[in-house]
Formats: C-alpha cells, structure tokens, sequence
C-alpha cells in the first residue's frame, strides 16, 4: 500500500532546504543606477568577490555576450570587449587593461571580479561608479542620496533631512537610537561620528553593512523616533516620560512615535517566493539552438525580483544559480518561507504572450482529504486544497496587469508539481516569445516588459492573502 506523505512530515525537510540552501543567496551586491535599483549574486571564489558580468550589465543596458571556449566576448551598448578565463588582462575599444583578480567562467556565464568594477565601467561605457566594499554598494552615476543632520531645541530634536522619501527601521534602547536605511542609496557627507554634547543628544555614528546604511544616535533621555513631510524627514526627539504600554497598543508605522525598548514593525519575512523553474541537470526545454528553459527562467525570475523590491516587496527564490532542486523540495521551500505567494516560471517556444495557470486537484484527492484535514493535517498531494481561491485570485490580478501592459494573456487551471503540494496562494507563468521567434524570449526588453506587469499584479496583492499565511 502506498505510504501517505503528510505536510507535518516535511516541516523538518523545508527548514534544512531554507537554511542551507537560501543562506548561499543571501550575498548580494546592491547596484544603484539612474534608470533602477537591483541585486546581483556574488560568486566567492579563492576569498576574492565576483559578479556575473550579465548580472551587472543586463540592467543598464543592450547586452550580448558569447562564449567559445576559454574566452568570453561582450557587446554593451555596441562596445566590445573580450576577456579570457583564468586571466587578469582584457582588452576594450579604450585599449588593454587589467582586472585586479583573474576573470573566470563558471557554466558559460562570465565573472569579474567586484573591485575591477568602478575601472572597467568607464573604460566600456562611459559610465562612472562607485564602489562602498563595506556594505557591497555600486552608485551609478550620480544616484547618492546625501542627508543632513540638524539639532534644534525647545524642544530638544535632532532632525534629518533627505532629498527624497526613506523609510528606515527605527530600534530604541536605553540611551540609543538606531536607524536602518536598507534600501535607500544614502551616504555620508561628513565625518563618521559626530558630537554635539548636547543634553539630549551625544552623538551620531555613520557605518555601513551589507545590511544597509544604520545611522547610531546616542541620547541621554528618552526618545521617540517619527518620520514627516512624506518620508523626507526623520526626527528623533525627547519625550519626558517614557509612557505606559496600552493593553492593546497599535503596531508602530513610519508615521507612529516609537517609544523606548519597542522596534519599528517591519515585515520579517517575504511577501513571495519566486521558483525559477528547472536548473542544474535538468536543462527544461530546448527553447532555440543554444537557448534553454532553464536560463530563461532564471533570468526572468531575477527580473521579477528586481521590479518587486524596487516596489517594497520582500521576495526570495529557491534557486539563484544553475542548480538541481526537485520538485519536492521546491515545494518544501516554499511552505517552510512562510511566504503568502509561490510563482512558479516557465517558459515555451510555441504560442505567445503569458500563460498563468492556477493548481487543480485531481478528483481521486477529493475523497481522501477529509479524514486528514479533520486531524489539522493534510496529505502531501492535496496540500493546495484549502489555498485554491487565493491562487486563483492572485492568478487574476496578475492577468489583469499584463492585460493592461499589452501583453497576450490566457490563463487555465492545470494538475501542476510543485503548486498542488503548497501551502500558500500558487501560481505559475509560462512566457511565450512575443511574436513567433523563440530567440526573442532572451530579449531584455521582453522579460523586463513582462517582469514590470507580473509585478504590478504582485504588488497588488500585498495584504489580500493573509489566509495563505
């Protein structure tokens, strides 16, 4: 007799896949350019950090790379340069240069190492960067964001001010306040730490992580941090007494004073998981000569990812590199993120436009759910049964943004691994070329077309599928 596979019993299994295989996805190098904000993967290799060069490059502009053998050409913006595995030398229309580190290629994708950046960029593009090592930051051109501090008193503030809206994470603790920019491009315009000796306020410490910019207050009395004229403002002031929490006191906002010892309320885990299909051994479907499913796929998912960040929603994948994963595990992943939607990627040479399917359980499940479900469990199979009109009116919301975007659309309902086994709103995407050229489903200008309308549908959705959490 078969042996039933319940959810319960994979719980363990999703939190190894999380642990291990997302920690690996977790470095990133954050690019600030004028035309958008994005992360790329770094690659560590022998202790020296690299980039992919389609990671940094696709972005900002026409990219075409190829690959024969050892040596890797590029076209950007019709610049041409050509670097060659295992050696530091490469040469550009601007002459022969340098790398600080050996170039390398890792699965017919090239890898600059991340130092060489802020040189090379000038030389092929004509583009000026920045590189902050600290907190793993380009600055394109001239996308800086630049603040200013001002103590005022009567009463007793320090005020920040900022060219544009932030939203920072606010965390007060006895004598110190602590600001988190995370996704802002800030930077410092004067010395790291600032002293004002003033009675309410000491000092500020500038620093930079990975995590994002924290700027450091110490006070000597109670405080509260607000945020005002659209976000543009932080001001962190004295209060005379810290005041007694409320029996059921409302979850802090940008806009909500942060008393002493309470941190600002951030989402802390992400709003959906992307998966990338295919990868590793499996190759998917042969889209064109030399074109496989499973790099369209992935180069779409970052895509997404991308837009939906620059949108404030938190996202993860289960893959960011050309790795294996079944669908068991892709599955696992998902339920064990705690995420409230799963977008699964496909693509197809034949067809075109966006196909966006919903889960359907087969009808032999429907016999056998009631048993388990009344013992709060679900069998492994039908783990997507109480989750289908939140799948299905996500699968809505991102036809209906494509379909305003000028994207063909059609949407259906299929038996489809790993949506059936998920315990979250589930929906997969299929991109079909736009005309009827498979080649055109590696162009930049398509994904990002139908990355911007998937994200729009996602974003829409934020706060509409709490059941699914």
């Amino acid at each position: 007799m078969p042996k039933v596979r319940y959810i319960l019993l994979r719980v363990t299994l999703a939190l190894l896949l999380l642990a291990a295989g997302f920690a690996a996805g977790q470095r990133k190098l954050t690019v600030y350019a004028p035309q958008t904000t994005y992360q790329a993967d770094v690659l560590v290799r022998e202790g020296v950090d690299y980039v992919g060069l389609a990671d940094l490059l696709e972005p900002l502009g026409r990219l075409e790379t190829r690959v024969e053998g050892s040596r890797l050409t590029l076209v950007f913006n019709g610049a041409a340069a050509e670097f060659q595995d295992g050696h530091r030398q490469y040469r550009s229309s601007a002459g022969k240069f340098e790398l600080s580190a050996n170039f390398l290629i890792v699965d017919n994708r090239g890898y600059l190492p991340i130092a060489s950046v802020p040189q090379m960029l000038p030389r092929l593009a004509n583009l000026q960067a920045e590189f902050h090592a600290a907190s793993r930051r380009f600055f394109v051109g001239n996308t800086q964001m630049h603040f200013s501090a001002e103590l005022r008193h009567d009463p007793a503030r320090l005020v920040l001010s900022f060219p544009a809206p932030v939203n920072p994470t606010s965390l007060i603790e006895k004598n110190r306040v602590r600001l988190l920019f995370r996704r802002e491009p800030l930077v410092n315009s004067g010395p790291e730490t600032a002293n004002y000796g003033d009675a309410f306020v000491q000092s500020t410490t500038y620093s930079e992580s990975p995590e994002g910019v924290e700027l450091d207050v110490a006070v000597l009395q109670p405080a509260r941090v607000t945020v005002g004229d659209n976000g543009r403002t932080v001001t962190v002031s004295a209060v005379a007494q810290a005041a007694a929490p409320a029996a059921a006191a409302p979850a802090a906002t940008s806009q909500t004073p942060v008393q002493a010892g309470q941190p600002h309320a951030e989402r802390s885990r992400p709003f959906v998981i992307l998966d990338a299909a295919h990868g590793g051994s499996d190759n998917g479907i042969e889209l064109a000569p030399g074109l496989e499913e499973k790099s369209v796929t992935l180069a779409l998912a970052r895509r997404l990812q991308r837009e939906l960040e620059n949108r404030g929603v938190q996202v993860v994948l289960t893959r960011t590199a050309d790795n294996t994963l079944s669908l068991d595990q892709r599955a696992a992943a998902a339920n064990g993120s705690h995420a409230a939607l799963l977008v699964s990627i496909h693509a197809a040479p034949n067809g075109h436009g966006v196909r966006i399917y919903t889960p359907m359980i087969p009808a032999r499940g429907s016999a056998q759910q009631t048993e388990p479900a009344k013992r709060g469990m679900q069998p492994w199979e039908l783990a997507q049964q109480p989750y289908l009109q939140l799948s299905a009116r996500a699968a809505e919301a991102m036809a209906g943004a494509c379909t305003a975007q000028g994207l063909a659309v059609r949407s259906s309902a299929a038996p489809l691994r790993p949506l059936n086994n998920a315990t979250l709103a589930s929906v997969a995407v299929e991109i079909a070329p736009p005309q009827a050229d498979p080649k055109e489903l590696s162009a930049a200008g398509y994904q990002q077309k139908v990355a911007a309308a998937l994200a729009a549908g996602i974003a829409s959705l934020d706060g509409k599928l709490e059941g699914a959490q």
